[in-house]
């Protein structure tokens, strides 16, 4: 019999930097990163990254990488 792998992972939050960022949902924001500033509509969130559109590109970015964000609720 073939046992079937559960991955298991742990990803460090931060709850009220992600309640900030769920207040924004579908509104346009600054994501300012390790690697540079984005400007879009902020279409997804989820606990490991986000999901930034900019144009029709969808950029995945990983929380962690986020350094701060200017947007209004």
């Amino acid at each position: 019999m073939i046992q079937q792998l559960s991955p298991s992972y742990t990803v460090s939050t931060e709850p009220v930097f992600f309640d900030h960022l769920l207040m924004i949902i579908e509104k346009n924001i600054r994501i300012v990163t390790t690697n540079g500033t984005f400007d879009g509509i902020l279409s997804g969130v989820a606990i490991d990254h986000i999901q930034l559109t900019v144009g029709e590109a969808h950029y995945h970015i990983r929380i962690p990488h986020i350094v701060y964000f200017v947007g209004k609720p």
